[in-house]
């Protein structure tokens, strides 16, 4: 499977993130690759923006795929796994912050 063929077909349907151009015609390079995991830096054709992207292929199977627990303390309960949504208000909460970290930690 080519990575780079894969995400040159599909790279028309994203925008830049900083300039807001169809990725249509970006410059992809495989910085790294390693069984179904791929680090590709993406240069926006547009205004040269460069970013990291890390991209997964999941094979089709019939086991589940495995648990990975994330723990900060041995016995801490893990609670609801982190939602795309959770990510997304925490993103926005954050977006307008002035403080400093410290700030932002009990």
């Amino acid at each position: 499977m080519d990575v780079l063929d894969i995400l040159r077909r599909q790279a028309g349907r994203f925008q830049c993130p900083r300039c807001g151009q169809s990725l249509a015609d970006c410059q992809l390079e495989m910085v790294t690759h390693h069984d179904d995991q791929s680090l590709v830096k993406v240069t926006c054709a547009h205004c040269q923006d460069t970013r990291l992207i890390a991209v997964a292929f999941a094979a089709e199977t019939e086991t589940e795929a495995p648990v990975i627990d994330v723990r900060d303390e041995p016995g801490e309960n893990l609670g609801v796994p982190i939602s795309t949504d959770d990510v997304l208000d925490i993103r926005l909460a954050l977006a307008g912050h002035t403080g400093d970290l410290k700030s932002l930690l009990p």
